[in-house]
């Protein structure tokens, strides 16, 4: 457990010498304005604190022990579901095509291929296949049901459509079998191959046509998976030099749209006066040109642009007032950004420990989710309703509580593998930021943060993705009443309905928030080794008391995040279209360049969001890292931060901020 550490007189600071030892007993009186600020402790001036124990144990056990019950509810699963009869076929009798009396019989078998008639079906042994009309079978080998007697043909499939197409689907085929040539379609249904030619002369294949194109698509992703497989690295390229010129020219892009957002708000303000002033010409014309009904209308307008233009003003000065009220702190966000993307550069292992280990932990737990949650939910009672081929499913109500604790495990785990990876990013970011002011950092960092994660603080990692986790259950169950209601209700209920949007918009924003929360309490629990709800607490004081730089921050960077993702989407995207489509060993073996490239914008841009979700932590962390160097050093009598890296310094040393310090 956690060692306890003497708290000081808030009226003390320490004395920060040369030697690398921090003495706690070192403190000094600093003034009165100083006395209602908290107390920080000092020895964070050395960068994480060391002298950490265990948290939040009650919370780990509980993780286990819900992890344990998960496993027994797979293993239940596992034994007792059934997912093939979910998507088996069913005769009209509710009786699967392959299972119980019908195993000898595994295809379903559409009696009249008829819209109006697609519950006549029957489990047929073998899909009808025959080379022309000679050797054409007059029955079928199937297993009756009440709908369909025998698999006797009652009717000539061709003839049939004839009727039924003149007949406008009037025509009644009632106890009728065609028996037509067909192949076997999800090694279930026998699909009509032969139908297709008579449907030629009534109806456009659109449905074949789509086979014939998805076939060509899935062919061009391996006439093109070489070509694939390069835009991982194109896209890991494109991500490396971003954050080059992220670091470069990052003030230049900020300050340029901000700039183009006066001239835009300049213009707005110019075209406004000038309607206005056209509209009182027309007001104030003595020769007579215009109507009096033009005359009344232009008085009309040119009191809306009056006001138009005065608002425009008003709007106008509040920018520019705005902007030199908070030009230093957009600089300071500039300067973090800038330094988010040198810490990034510096640690480039943390773009593959533990980003993709993490990622490859997710894909393996989404893909062991869905495989068992198919087990799960095949648990219930499967059964054919008679009027559909397909099954449906009821579940007693213990059944339906393992449904949504798996659903909720499911969850649970898919946040505690991001916490790490968001607490790995945060403390390495965190060692580097105090590491000689910023020159580089030991790589060791990282296996360090890793250790720190299981050993000391799982179980905070596992109390924040509880949270988060309860958050997300609470946002799939209310989309499931809302799909409910709409079921039973239909668009009768409008007020319900409107309720449930709302209710569901509002948890989305209230996830967005905890997962900020939850990320800035990782950083505080990598800076100081406190529990989740100490660091929470503390994470959002701090936020709260620099709620400007840190929306400034966050504003601005995840603008940068999401040009980053663009940018490095589509640059890869049209690097991989300009090669498939120019080099002769794949422009002359591809159907359509469409398929592959939408697979290669989706590859580039999971990386894309992989790549710039370290950039987003690293902002935030150095940013908090900051507000706490700079209050220490306050707390020890200086005046700004001391151990920030260069990029901060610059910030700092500038004319503006050194006359700020003098005064």
């Amino acid at each position: 457990m956690r060692k306890n550490n003497k708290v000081q007189p808030a009226n003390q600071v320490q004395v920060v010498t040369s030697s690398p030892e921090i003495s706690q007993k070192a403190f000094t009186t600093i003034p009165d304005q100083q006395e209602n600020q908290k107390q920080i402790d000092p020895r964070l001036i050395a960068g994480p604190l060391a002298d950490r124990g265990c948290t939040d144990i009650l919370c780990l056990l509980l993780f286990i022990a819900g992890m344990a019950i998960l496993i027994f509810i797979s293993k239940e699963a596992y034994s007792k579901g059934e997912p093939k009869r979910l998507l088996a076929m069913y005769d009209p009798n509710g009786v699967a095509c392959g299972f119980d009396t019908n195993v000898d019989y595994p295809y379903l078998y559409f009696a009249i291929p008829f819209g109006d008639y697609f519950n006549r079906t029957v489990c047929v042994k073998d899909c009808p296949l025959y080379a022309d009309e000679t050797s054409k079978p007059t029955s079928l080998d199937c297993q009756p049901n009440s709908l369909v007697k025998n698999c006797n043909q009652k009717c000539d499939a061709a003839t049939a459509l004839k009727s039924y197409v003149s007949s406008n689907g009037t025509a009644i085929f009632k106890d009728f079998l065609c028996i037509f040539n067909s192949s076997i379609l999800f090694d279930r249904v026998c699909y009509p191959d032969a139908l297709l030619a008579i449907f030629d002369n009534y109806q456009d294949y659109g449905s074949q046509f789509a086979m014939d194109v998805l076939t060509g698509y899935i062919e061009d992703l391996t006439q093109t998976k070489e070509a694939i497989y390069c835009s991982f690295a194109v896209a890991f390229l494109m991500g490396i030099i971003y954050l080059f010129f992220t670091r470069l020219l990052a003030g230049v892009l900020v300050w340029t749209s901000i700039f183009l957002f006066l001239v835009g708000l300049g213009f707005g303000t110019y075209w406004c006066h000038q309607q206005d002033l056209y509209y009182q010409g027309i007001m104030n014309d003595t020769t007579g040109k215009y109507t009096v009904e033009q005359t009344n209308k232009a008085s009309d307008n040119q009191l809306t642009f009056q006001y138009l233009t005065y608002a425009m003003y008003g709007i106008c000065a509040f920018a520019v007032m705005g902007l030199i009220c908070i030009f230093n702190k957009i600089r300071l966000a500039i300067a973090v950004i800038k330094t988010a993307a040198m810490c990034v550069k510096d640690h480039f292992l943390l773009i593959f420990v533990p980003q993709v280990t993490s990622s490859q932990l997710l894909a393996g737990l989404w893909f062991w989710w869905v495989y068992t949650a198919a087990y799960v939910y095949a648990v219930g009672d499967i059964k054919g309703t008679g009027s559909s081929p397909f099954a449906e499913v009821t579940h007693t109500e213990l059944q339906v509580q393992y449904i949504w604790y798996f659903i909720f495990g499911g969850l649970w785990i898919n946040a505690f593998i991001q916490a790490i990876n968001n607490f790995v990013i945060a403390s390495t970011c965190c060692f580097w930021y105090f590491a000689q002011q910023g020159a580089g950092g030991d790589e060791r960092a990282i296996s360090q943060s890793l250790y720190r994660a299981f050993r000391y603080h799982a179980g905070s990692l596992a109390f924040g993705s509880l949270i988060l986790a309860i958050v997300q259950l609470i946002r799939i169950m209310l989309e499931y009443i809302r799909y409910q209601t709409e079921k039973v209700a239909g668009s009768e209920n409008k007020a319900v309905k409107c309720l449930l949007r709302c209710l569901s918009c509002c948890m989305a924003c209230f996830e967005r928030f905890i997962r900020f929360l939850n990320n800035n309490a990782y950083i505080m629990i990598a800076l100081t080794g406190k529990n989740f709800c100490s660091a929470a607490k503390a994470a959002f004081e701090t936020i709260w008391a620099n709620s400007m730089r840190f929306s400034l921050v966050n504003g601005i960077g995840g603008a940068f995040i999401f040009v980053g993702k663009f940018c490095i989407s589509i640059v890869t995207l049209m690097i991989f279209y300009y090669v498939i489509t120019t080099m002769d060993y794949f422009k002359e073996k591809i159907f359509s360049p469409v398929f592959p490239c939408i697979v290669v914008f989706i590859i580039a841009y999971a990386l894309a969001v992989l790549f710039m979700s370290i950039y987003g932590m690293a902002c935030d962390t150095v940013l908090l890292c900051f507000i706490f160097d700079e209050d220490l050093n306050k707390q020890n009598g200086g005046l700004s931060a001391s151990r920030c890296p260069e990029t901060l310094k610059e910030f700092l040393e500038q004319p503006e901020m050194a006359n700020l310090k003098q005064a």
